[in-house]
């Protein structure tokens, strides 16, 4: 009896440990979310990449970067957020006030950042799937 209790609650154990918790996964898109668009106010561009685009737009995420450097923020508002942890994957709109110097012109932008939590490098972690806006 106590060993079928034993193997029971060990198997319990590993059936819980394969589901994806959905709060884990909401909570490290908070914290991904939050980061990555800390990075971007403050025009971290291409730590932003490093850290967080996916490989397949890593390389349009750095060109963008680079020609990001005059611009500064005035402005960053997170305007609404979607996420599904079940699909993995999340909608963010920000709204971004910026200008180009020498110009003194207030710009205004909305980006639209589209997540997707996958595996990397054997964990699970978000991946920001669009990458930084284009600051013209």
């Amino acid at each position: 009896m106590r060993i079928q209790r034993a193997a029971l609650l060990l198997l319990l154990l590993l059936f819980l440990a394969g589901c994806r918790n959905p709060y884990l996964v909401a909570q490290r898109f908070d914290d991904s979310y939050r980061e990555y668009n800390r990075l971007v106010r403050w025009q971290e561009h291409e730590n932003a990449c490093m850290s967080f685009a996916d490989p397949r737009i890593a390389d349009e995420c750095f060109a963008r970067a680079k020609a990001a450097k005059g611009a500064s923020m005035a402005d960053y508002r997170v305007k609404s957020m979607e996420m599904d942890p079940e699909k993995g994957t999340a909608t963010v709109r920000v709204e971004i006030d910026y200008y180009v110097l020498p110009s003194t012109r207030l710009k205004t932008l909305e980006d639209v950042q589209q997540w997707r939590y996958e595996q990397v490098d054997g964990k699970e972690r978000w991946r920001i799937a669009t990458p930084i806006p284009e600051f013209k």
